[in-house]
């Protein structure tokens, strides 16, 4: 969703980003960092200097914690786990994704894990 939302700068996960900066906390870790500014210059050719810029904007405005230590296959695909130990360590009530592999999980301790588009309507409830 991170990356979504800094890539297109408009649609639904840009006002995702908009909405939970302005009315929510939201949860990050080195982990979630590093794929944040490491998969848009790789994948989409983002540019060097936007991507310092959205890894020093969300290292100023979201709550940074390490993530919990989770069991190997708290996720089918094992590179997911810091994600989902990220929310856990953050107490998030929503995880907000687009990941196939968290999505099959549903929830987790606690967490929500929904897509973009279902967030509106979480965080109505």
């Amino acid at each position: 969703m991170l990356i979504a939302a800094s890539i297109s700068r408009a649609g639904v996960c840009a006002e995702l980003l908009e909405d939970l900066l302005t009315h929510h906390e939201l949860v990050i870790s080195d982990f979630i960092l590093g794929e944040v500014t490491r998969k848009p210059s790789g994948k989409f050719r983002f540019p060097d200097a936007d991507i310092n810029l959205l890894r020093r904007f969300l290292s100023k405005t979201a709550i940074h914690v390490s993530p919990a230590s989770l069991p190997a296959d708290a996720c089918r695909d094992p590179t997911d786990v810091s994600v989902l130990g990220t929310a856990v360590a953050g107490q998030a009530r929503l995880l907000v994704t687009v990941d196939k592999d968290l999505l099959a999980i549903g929830e987790y301790a606690g967490t929500a894990i929904i897509k973009p588009g279902q967030f509106w309507e979480a965080a109505s409830a």
